[in-house]
């Protein structure tokens, strides 16, 4: 699947992620929804010429092209459960302070933004600011736990292999096994349905945050909140 779909069904499952945890009365459902979403893209990162490998330039290109050569290309390691296994233990280790956690939710919410904001609006370009901005209001509201931040990691490295596993190509689930697993749903990568199915989910989080939105007019209590968690 194409990195839209991806993105598109990790929103849509950490909102609803959110949504079951935390309800629509506070901004700690968007937690969810960015950190899932962010990470829906991230196993394509063995692939050069993604669009997670695209996303932070020369840096983001140099270790993609390292990540190639040690998963053995494409779908392979990194869309096997011995990849996310190794993927959250890593997370783990690195996020194991709240500094990291930091880090990595600002990561998570740069990707989320880069790939959610359509190409040709100028918001796109605030990428860093948007995930500079994430990473320190993860740092001070201290809404989730560093463990919490992983496992939803995890959920999204799983939503993209679901959103392969739909497609003609399939993932090698049991890894370094060389047998693929597929449920061609949708076909070749970036069929009309895929892109179909992407909208719909797109569609329903908007509805969702709409509902939210109707919470917070003129955003008087959206700013209470996060003024009331920075100031603890």
């Amino acid at each position: 699947m194409m990195g839209k779909s991806h993105a598109a069904m990790g929103l849509a499952v950490g909102a609803g992620i959110g949504v079951a945890v935390f309800g629509l009365s506070s901004p700690t459902w968007l937690i969810p929804t960015v950190a899932v979403c962010g990470a829906a893209i991230l196993p394509d990162i063995d692939e050069p010429g993604s669009t997670v490998s695209r996303e932070f330039g020369l840096v983001s290109e140099a270790f993609s092209f390292v990540v190639n050569k040690i998963a053995g290309g494409h779908r392979k390691l990194t869309h096997s459960l011995l990849g996310v296994g190794i993927v959250l233990v890593l997370l783990w280790l690195f996020s194991n302070s709240k500094e990291g956690s930091a880090i990595l939710f600002g990561l998570l919410a740069a990707s989320a933004w880069r790939i959610v904001i359509p190409w040709w609006l100028r918001l796109r370009r605030l990428f860093i600011l948007a995930g500079v901005g994430g990473g320190l209001m993860f740092y001070h509201a201290n809404l989730i736990s560093g463990l919490w931040l992983v496992a939803l990691v995890g959920i999204g490295w799983l939503v993209h292999m679901a959103g392969d596993y739909l497609t003609r190509g399939g993932i090698p689930l049991l890894y370094p096994k060389k047998e693929g697993f597929s449920l061609s749903v949708f076909g070749t990568t970036g069929s009309k349905l895929e892109t179909l199915f992407a909208a719909v989910l797109y569609l329903s989080v908007f509805v969702i945050l709409g509902l939210w939105l109707s919470h917070y007019s003129h955003g008087a209590q959206f700013t209470h909140f996060v003024s009331a968690r920075l100031g603890r």
